[in-house]
C-alpha cells in the first residue's frame, strides 16, 4: 500500500512537471505572437511619426516619470548608504578601504541604479499597465476599438512603450546621483574624506562608458516592463479574478526577465570591454 501511495504521488509529481512545461511554452509562444504585433506597430510608428497618440504619451511619461522620482530617489540613497556602509566593513579588514568609492561609483551607475529602478517600475508601472488593458478587455472597449477599425497597438500600446523608454533612462540617472550621495554620507562620516575628494574620486572611476552601459540596460527593461505590461493585460481574462492574476503575472514575469537579461547584458559588456 505505501509503495502504491509513492506511486501515485510520483505521478501527480511528474504530470504537475508537465502541465508547467506545457504552461510555460504556451506563454512563450503568446509572448513571441504578441511581440511579432507590437513590431508591426513599432514599424509603423517610425514610418509615421505623427500619427503617435503624443497626448497619451505625455500623459504615461506624467504618470510613469514625475510620479515615480520620490521613491526612486529614496531607494537610491538607502542603496548607496548600504552599499558604502557593507564596503567600508568588508574592505577595511584588508586595508584596501581607500577603494570604497570606486566599488560604491562603479556599482551603483553599471548594475544597482539600472536594476532597482526597474524593479519597482515593474511593480509599479507594469502592474498598471496590466490592470488598465484588463480592465478595458473585460469591458469589451479593446474589441469595440477593434470592431470600429482602431489599431490597438497605435492607440494603447506604442504610447506605453514609448513613454517608459523615455523615462527610464532620466529615473536611472536620478537613482545614479542619490546613490552616490548616500554613498557619500557613509564614506565621509566614517573614512574621514572630504565632500570634495570623494567626489574627485567618483568622477574619476565613473567612465563614460559605464554610464552608457547603465542607460542602455535601463532602456532595455523598459522595453521589457512595458511589452510584458501590455502583454499581460490583453491576454488577461474577462473577469476581475483574470484581471488580478494579469497584474500579478506581470510583476513577476517582468522582474525574472529584467535579471535574466541582466546577467546576458553584463556578461556581454565584460565581454567586450
Amino acid at each position: 500500500m505505501g509503495r502504491n501511495r509513492h506511486i501515485r504521488s510520483l505521478r501527480a509529481l511528474c504530470l504537475q512537471i508537465a502541465d508547467a512545461s506545457i504552461e510555460i511554452w504556451e506563454e512563450l509562444f503568446g509572448f513571441l505572437a504578441f511581440l511579432r504585433g507590437l513590431g508591426r506597430s513599432i514599424r509603423d510608428s517610425l514610418r509615421h511619426p505623427f500619427r503617435i497618440k503624443w497626448r497619451s504619451t505625455f500623459y504615461y511619461m506624467d504618470s510613469c516619470g514625475a510620479d515615480a522620482m520620490p521613491i526612486i530617489g529614496l531607494l537610491g540613497l538607502l542603496i548607496g548608504v548600504i552599499l558604502a556602509f557593507q564596503a567600508i566593513v568588508q574592505l577595511s579588514r584588508y586595508g584596501v578601504d581607500s577603494f570604497v568609492v570606486n566599488l560604491v561609483g562603479t556599482v551603483i551607475v553599471t548594475e544597482l541604479a539600472p536594476l532597482v529602478t526597474a524593479v519597482v517600475l515593474a511593480g509599479r508601472t507594469g502592474s498598471a499597465f496590466a490592470s488598465e488593458l484588463g480592465l478595458m478587455k473585460s469591458r469589451e472597449e479593446l474589441d469595440a476599438m477593434t470592431t470600429l477599425g482602431l489599431d490597438i497597438g497605435r492607440f494603447e500600446l506604442m504610447p506605453k512603450l514609448l513613454a517608459l523608454v523615455i523615462v527610464m533612462p532620466g529615473l536611472t540617472i536620478i537613482s545614479d546621483v542619490c546613490g552616490i550621495v548616500g554613498g557619500m554620507l557613509i564614506v565621509c562620516s566614517m573614512l574621514n574624506t572630504s565632500v570634495a575628494e570623494y567626489f574627485g574620486k567618483t568622477f574619476e572611476v565613473i567612465q563614460p562608458v559605464d554610464l552608457a552601459q547603465g542607460l542602455a540596460k535601463s532602456m532595455i527593461f523598459a522595453a521589457i516592463v512595458a511589452a510584458v505590461g501590455c502583454w499581460k493585460g490583453v491576454s488577461a481574462e474577462r473577469d476581475a479574478q483574470g484581471v488580478g492574476r494579469a497584474t500579478t503575472s506581470s510583476v513577476v514575469t517582468s522582474i525574472f526577465l529584467i535579471v535574466v537579461s541582466d546577467a546576458a547584458m553584463t556578461a556581454i559588456f565584460s565581454f567586450i570591454s
